[in-house]
């Protein structure tokens, strides 16, 4: 690395508001960015946002709103500022700027480097394309909107082909769309190793606002091209265009639509919305290969072994300080300091099916860097957050790997969009977890009774009350005791009988806590029977 490069990443370092600032301004020399960052964020990706010539950060929020997203998408988003509200597409001043940034983000909001993209609008959108010439090794992918580098490119490395959307208006006379089309275009598929036809979509989007694609026929001629796969000089990649019909020199936005706003603007209603596009391409891309399509909703969990990283995982911390990594394929909570409550750290994943009637059996190997307390629940992913589990689960964790399970019954209406939670916010232990699963399973048997010839019984279960008849094999003191799992006694009832009389016991189980149980019978100190575990509800 240069010199000028170490200096230009100390001053962003050394510049900006607190740690926990949502949106605050970078600074170094004269160069500007503007940061946003969700508080709820883990190993996020990073998106450079890049205005056009005569702009700068005043216009880049205010357009290309990726705010509302990073909340929900896990990433941070950079708006740098060009200096002289221009962009060096030619040279590597603003190349060495952005790597920098890149270099900060990671230092302040620990980014995910294999997830960093570019995208920007007309002199953005070139340095997009010029970022994924110079340092394709930093950059996963790049959406220019109504921009690419009218001279072409030359001079890039050739490490990786950067995969590319281009979003283009067809009426734009200013970046032409034809120029990109006719020339730069086929010069990038030669390079890339693209089809020459393309997989066209017509119109494009499908479907907007419940209207389906019939409907938008007549309202739209947008359309989507994909050139791909691409693959040359062992290079795998692909490049789409998006052409919005109509569209002039402008970044797709659907509240567009007002000549007040585009007094140019002759085509339909644009349906397209750029930023969504953008995001929605760019998140499919790693450096390390594509991102894992993740099923929305499913009855088992997704990477429960985390070989894919913390995909389908996120470290949620409301309140006391943790980070959350996958190291040697296990997921690892370092708490720094601890919440109010267990539930403020908590590892989660959410889109979980379970259907009303079922019963799931969870399990997980877990340990910690010294002995403490795990608290696991199944919950509903929205307000008001209602548990699954007759109560929460509890596990007493060694610096030992262990294997633990527990089992439960749905009894709420069917839920599409549950989630498994640990909550690890009591105690500042790292907490090491792996294997994790959910599963359907048969129905419990009630009771299961060891196999005695010499006598029957007959135990039941009737809403809260526990009733059990039982014909003595001999005579002497008879006991019918309820155990926890802890090895607790809970209930108890001893009385004498004689060989072949007849015995009840009935017990109302309804103040004793949710949870799992053991019925035992002795005759004196001998135990003669003893269920396996009762499920009391």
């Amino acid at each position: 690395m240069s010199k000028l490069m170490k200096c230009l990443i100390l001053s962003l370092l050394l510049v900006g508001t607190g740690f926990a600032a949502k949106s605050w301004t970078l600074k170094s020399g004269s160069r500007t960015a503007i940061v946003y960052a969700p508080d709820q964020r883990d190993n996020p990706a990073l998106v450079i946002s890049m205005h056009g010539m005569g702009l700068g950060t005043w216009w880049t929020p205010g357009a290309m709103k990726f705010e509302a997203l990073a909340d929900t998408a896990n990433f941070v988003v950079v708006y740098p500022e060009g200096e002289n509200s221009s962009w060096d597409i030619g040279g590597n001043k603003d190349v060495n700027f952005i790597v920098a940034i890149i270099d900060s983000m990671y230092n302040r909001y620990q980014i995910d480097r294999n997830r960093v993209y570019a995208t920007g609008f007309s002199m953005g959108g070139m340095m997009s394309w010029h970022l994924s010439c110079k340092i394709p090794d930093k950059i996963a992918a790049i959406v220019p909107g109504n921009g690419y580098p009218l001279g072409g490119m030359s001079g890039c490395s050739e490490v990786r082909h950067v995969p590319a959307l281009q979003i283009h208006g067809t009426a734009d006379d200013f970046v032409s769309y034809s120029g990109f089309v006719g020339n730069f275009m086929p010069a990038q598929r030669a390079r890339y190793g693209c089809p020459e036809t393309p997989v066209k979509t017509m119109p494009y989007p499908t479907e907007v606002n419940g209207r389906n694609a019939s409907q938008l026929a007549a309202g739209t001629k947008s359309f989507m091209e994909y050139y791909g796969p691409c693959e040359k000089d062992g290079l795998v990649s692909e490049i789409s265009l998006l052409s919005v019909d109509g569209m002039i020199h402008d970044w797709a936005t659907p509240d567009k639509a007002s000549t007040n706003e585009d007094p140019k603007y002759t085509g339909k209603p644009l349906d397209v919305n750029g930023t969504w596009e953008a995001w929605n391409f760019m998140k499919k891309h790693s450096l390390n290969g594509a991102i894992p399509t993740i099923p929305s909703h499913r009855d088992s969990i997704y990477n429960g072994d985390f070989m894919e990283g913390s995909a389908a995982w996120k470290l949620n911390v409301w309140d006391g300080e943790a980070t959350g990594s996958v190291v040697d394929e296990e997921y690892q909570v370092k708490i720094n300091s601890i919440g109010t409550s267990n539930y403020q750290i908590q590892l989660i994943q959410t889109g979980l099916i379970l259907e009303q009637g079922k019963y799931y059996e969870v399990s997980f190997n877990a340990y910690a860097a010294s002995n403490r307390t795990l608290e696991v629940n199944v919950e509903k992913d929205t307000d008001p957050w209602t548990s699954y589990l007759q109560e929460l689960q509890n596990f007493d964790l060694t610096t030992s790997k262990s294997k633990y399970t527990f089992s439960f019954g749905m009894e709420e209406p069917t839920d599409s969009n549950s989630r498994l939670s640990f909550n690890v916010g009591a105690s500042t232990e790292t907490v090491f977890l792996d294997q994790i699963s959910i599963k359907s399973v048969q129905k419990p048997t009630v009771i299961s009774l060891l196999d005695y010839s010499k006598a029957s019984i007959n135990v039941r279960c009737e809403n809260s009350i526990l009733k059990m008849d039982f014909k003595a094999p001999q005579s002497g003191t008879i006991s019918f005791s309820l155990f926890d799992l802890k090895g607790n006694q809970m209930k108890v009832n001893a009385s004498p009988i004689r060989q072949g009389d007849n015995q009840s016991w009935v017990s109302d189980l309804s103040p004793l806590p949710k949870g799992m149980y053991v019925v035992q019978i002795n005759v004196g100190k001998a135990m003669l029977y003893r269920t396996k575990v009762l499920n009391i509800k």
